[in-house]
């Protein structure tokens, strides 16, 4: 009795699954064709070289090249011309000067070309000992009128014996004032190493020693 009742249905089971499979399969036989929607074109793979040097041509042809190469020149030029402005550098407010010894300690030996110690780490070496410094470091920002027209005074006092170096403003407009070149202290490496917080600054040589001096225009 049981058997009969199981077997029936499982039957049953096995019809209904049947049924329901058939239904999902005839339903894609008989689904509608919807036809084709718009044009239909070919793919066509363009060679990506081919495809650059055709917008090139165009782009000489209507005048495009000749901007883009016109806004490059300009944008290296400015970036050129005027560095980004040293942080931590004002105009002088209180005058003050103090000497600075640029002697360092070697890290390491020193050796000539055939191998020869000249000198050991941890000589302490005065780099004044084999240069000298023949002309007078002038540190200054460019867009401050004030401080232009100090260093005018102080370039003619010097008879032109400086070196011109900005924390702030434009090289070429500069270059045009003093008719020399004029140089930028990049990234602060030099106002760093002298710990100059103010301009206009002067630095000149005293003996082994340097002078360093924050000056009010």
């Amino acid at each position: 009795m049981i058997n009969r009742l199981f077997n029936s249905k499982w039957c049953a089971c096995n019809k209904f699954i049947f049924v329901a499979l058939y239904l999902i399969l005839s339903s894609h036989s008989f689904a509608k064709d919807l036809g084709v929607v718009g044009k239909i074109y070919p793919i066509i793979e363009t060679d990506l070289l081919e495809f650059i040097q055709n917008r090139l041509v165009i782009m000489q042809q209507n005048g495009d090249w000749k901007k883009l190469q016109d806004q490059a020149k300009t944008r290296i030029a400015k970036k050129i011309d005027r560095h980004p402005a040293i942080s931590n550098i004002h105009r002088t407010v209180i005058a003050k000067s103090w000497r600075y010894d640029p002697s360092i300690l070697l890290p390491y030996d020193l050796k000539d070309t055939d191998g020869n110690v000249f000198a050991k780490a941890g000589t302490r070496i005065n780099p004044l000992s084999f240069t000298k410094l023949h002309t007078t470091l002038v540190f200054y920002d460019g867009d401050d009128k004030e401080q232009v027209e100090w260093v005018k005074q102080i370039n003619k006092k010097f008879d032109g014996k400086t070196k011109l170096i900005l924390v702030n403003g434009s090289i070429i407009e500069q270059e045009k004032t003093f008719h020399q070149p004029i140089y930028f202290d990049q990234q602060g490496r030099l106002t760093t190493t002298f710990r100059i917080t103010q301009v206009p600054s002067v630095v000149y040589q005293d003996g082994m020693e340097l002078i360093i001096a924050e000056v009010t225009p």
